[in-house]
């Protein structure tokens, strides 16, 4: 798939998910944002780059953590700029802005202390060459932060979900945050970008599941809303009832109810 393409894909599945997006349910995100804020050590005076922004959560938790800092929120969706830009006005923030960019687009220079990227190099095949257009956005030594979810999370109700949906005929392709779901393989990735020593820290932002509802509600307000955006009008509530029965049965089997969410956080100086 052309580069094209697949830009066009995501930002259509974001845009798709934006009004929900910040669903509680899906509470992992702010976790992320504020981990990514502290790891950050954002100071007064120093510029922040957030690439894939979404809503707006880890520029504005990089706000909050040093007011009289400068953030810059990109994303490709203007759906989800619209979101951040509205929690931005109702949280009176002044110090950041938010423009639409790609990956590829990015032009600002050696202009940034920190550049952050929270769930979003996955999205592309050339992660290396991606990490690479970010840390030229960079200072020399700035710090150059991703995350991303831990081998395991969401364990086994994603399976459910995607084999499911094969069973209905349609093709799912591996979940993206595999290619970089572990501490090695992201070390992996800043030393294929010229990033040497990055370091990894994993955060266990589990929680438990009251239901299959709860889980049904992180779906619809996610990434997987694309996919079932896929599904006929006919097919939409067989395959709601069934996956909510295969995962009412899983949530029965284990020994309890808590949902696998892992959040590994790298960071490395450039």
């Amino acid at each position: 798939m052309e580069r094209s393409e697949i830009e066009a894909k995501v930002r259509a599945m974001f845009d798709t998910v934006a009004s929900g997006y910040d669903h509680p349910g899906s509470r992992w995100f702010d976790q992320t944002a504020q981990a990514i804020a502290t790891a950050a050590a954002l100071v007064d005076g120093e510029q922040a780059l957030d690439v894939a922004t979404g809503t707006g959560k880890v520029a504005l938790a990089l706000c909050g953590s040093a007011p009289g800092a400068q953030i810059v929120g990109v994303d490709l969706s203007e759906g989800m700029l619209s979101q951040a830009r509205s929690k931005a006005t109702a949280a009176s923030v002044d110090n950041a802005q938010f423009v639409r960019s790609s990956f590829e687009g990015l032009a600002f220079g050696e202009r940034f202390d920190v550049v952050t990227c929270s769930f979003g190099i996955f999205f592309v095949e050339e992660m290396a060459e991606t990490l690479q257009r970010f840390a030229a956005q960079a200072k020399a030594g700035g710090r150059i932060i991703l995350s991303t979810f831990s081998l395991g999370s969401f364990s086994p109700f994603s399976e459910a979900f995607i084999r499911l949906y094969q069973e209905f005929g349609f093709e799912a392709g591996p979940r993206p945050w595999l290619r970089v779901g572990s501490a090695e393989l992201l070390e992996g990735l800043y030393e294929q970008a010229g990033l040497g020593g990055a370091t990894v820290v994993e955060h266990d932002f589990g929680f438990e599941l009251r239901d299959e509802n709860d889980w049904w509600e992180i779906v619809y307000n996610a990434g997987y809303r694309g996919m079932l955006e896929q599904l006929s009008e006919e097919q939409a509530p067989r395959f709601k009832k069934q996956h909510l029965r295969e995962v009412r049965e899983l949530l029965a089997e284990q020994a309890d109810s808590r949902l696998d969410v892992r959040v590994l956080i790298a960071q490395a100086v450039k």
